[in-house]
């Protein structure tokens, strides 16, 4: 009972350490596709569905599922597109209204507003980026020390 009551602080340190992980791959992702979004809007005048398809034969997840999404109903709306997402729980409403104000840019018939909806969150994003790493660095090995900590503790306790 002891040893099973440690491994489960244990394996809750490590979770919650590999949560915070990809978190920050995923916040990694976003960026790479906000950055061929705006490379592609701005060098040649994509629109969205060209974007989203482009980024999918280059293999970013994130533009891949989008696209992916568009092509299945192709009237949806920006919130259509992003909600349900396999990585949505770990956004912030912070990031995730950022993105959705990037993708609601993109609907827009003009390339000016669409470079600037995405250069808008591009901004944005360096500052998520920012603050996820800080909170990597500083939480990660945290939570995997207490893991095993509270779970050595623990054991000691009930043994």
């Amino acid at each position: 009972m002891a040893l099973m009551a440690a491994a489960a602080c244990v394996a809750l340190g490590l979770w919650a350490a590999r949560r915070l992980a990809r978190r920050e791959e995923m916040l990694n992702a976003w960026e790479g596709a906000l950055l061929r979004m705006e490379g592609a809007v701005t060098h040649s005048g994509a629109g969205l569905r060209d974007v989203l398809k482009a980024g999918a034969r280059d293999e970013l997840p994130v533009l891949g599922e989008l696209a992916l999404r568009l092509e299945r109903t192709p009237a949806a709306g920006a919130d259509a597109l992003l909600s349900g997402l396999p990585w949505n729980p770990l956004l912030t409403d912070a990031e995730r209204n950022a993105l959705l104000e990037c993708l609601r840019g993109l609907f827009s018939p003009t390339l000016t507003s669409q470079a600037q909806a995405i250069a808008y969150a591009r901004e944005q994003w360096a500052v998520f980026r920012r603050l996820g790493r800080e909170a990597m660095d500083k939480n990660g090995r945290l939570y995997v020390n207490l893991g095993w900590l509270s779970g050595a503790a623990l054991f000691i306790l009930l043994c």
